[in-house]
């Protein structure tokens, strides 16, 4: 469905020359759910906005179902935008117009009769569940409310494509997971192909299939969520990822010489991580029975992506050195990554 080859975006602010966007190639499949997540300054909202040409590439081509966009003229390229529409941070919403009225103007090229145009909007209230609020003002609309307005209006032209730019961040989770879960509900709904522009990985855990990882205007890392949630390569992922996950605790524990991570001679605090997709394996009662140690669970972190169990463990492990260390090539031979965090084995 998307197609970018070699793209790049360089900005001129007086004398200095800032590159936006290097040399990005990225392929999205006709209805997946693909994020795109970075820090401020990353560059993952100019590259959005060059799907759709809102920021004209400096180098490189767009392809939309296999057409360049950049070789089109004027009038095809705005044709060619109708199949993709676009909500944002701030919502971007006429004060002055209703909420029907706001997702009418969608609709003023469209060539649609009054008649038509009243149906299509009221249709798509409904889809967004906002059936109720047509003759409402944006003012009397809460955030949540207010986004779900910017989406029906971004569906009204029935686009392929739905780019989000950082369309979740002005809201508070709640409201979050329900706008989440609607993109979810449309992009199975619709066949939408969804593109999600976000600086928070709760929110690519959530519904995305597949992210890239973006840091000074390059693709550092990329791939389907659950293997890059499982796996991560670069640091910048892996600062992502701990947001989301409460194993990173036990780092600050360790600095701080916690009570809960206080050990006797002969002890180990490990991290158990799971990197394939067998976490519903009873791997903790295995180990304990078959090599007779003890295993303390201080806290661990196991949820669902893409509809398979992923997290870890932080544990203290008790026993005799050696089957200690046959438990640790037993979980690493079932793709568990084990890692020491403190060790008193030799204390004893």
């Amino acid at each position: 469905m998307i197609e970018l080859q070699g793209v790049g975006k360089i900005f001129h602010d007086g004398k200095r020359r800032v590159e936006a966007v290097k040399d990005i190639n990225l392929s999205i499949a006709d209805g997946d759910i693909y994020g795109i997540i970075g820090y401020s300054g990353a560059g993952k909202s100019t590259l959005v906005r060059c799907i759709n040409l809102l920021e004209r590439p400096t180098s490189g081509k767009v392809l939309i179902d296999g057409e360049d966009l950049m070789a089109l003229p004027e009038k095809t390229l705005r044709e060619k935008r109708q199949q993709i529409g676009m909500i944002f941070q701030q919502f971007n919403l006429f004060a002055s117009r209703t909420v029907a009225q706001n997702v009418a103007y969608a609709l003023r090229k469209s060539g649609l009769s009054r008649a038509e145009k009243a149906a299509r909007v009221a249709e798509l209230l409904d889809l967004v569940e906002l059936g109720d609020k047509a003759g409402a003002y944006p003012s009397q609309l809460s955030g949540g409310q207010k986004q779900r307005v910017g989406i029906a209006r971004a569906l009204a032209a029935r686009p392929k494509i739905l780019l989000c730019d950082e369309a979740t961040s002005a809201l508070d989770p709640q409201t979050t997971e329900s706008i989440l879960k609607l993109l979810k509900q449309l992009n199975q709904q619709l066949g939408l192909t969804i593109v999600l522009i976000t600086h928070e990985m709760d929110v690519v855990k959530s519904i995305c299939n597949h992210v890239a990882v973006m840091e000074k205007g390059e693709i550092v890392e990329r791939g389907d969520v659950f293997t890059v949630f499982a796996n991560p390569q670069k640091p910048i992922t892996e600062d992502f990822i701990s947001t989301t996950s409460n194993l990173s605790k036990i780092n600050v524990l360790l600095e701080e010489n916690a009570q809960i991570v206080q050990i006797e001679p002969g002890q180990v605090i490990v991290k158990f991580k799971y990197l394939v997709r067998n976490a519903s394996e009873a791997l903790v009662s295995q180990i304990s029975r078959k090599f007779d140690i003890d295993c303390n669970i201080i806290f661990g972190n196991i949820e669902l992506i893409e509809n398979e169990p992923l997290g870890g463990l932080v544990s203290i492990i008790s026993g005799a050195p050696e089957d200690i260390e046959a438990a640790f090539e037993y979980l690493l031979d079932k793709n568990i990554s084990v890692e020491v965090l403190k060790d008193a084995r030799n204390l004893g």
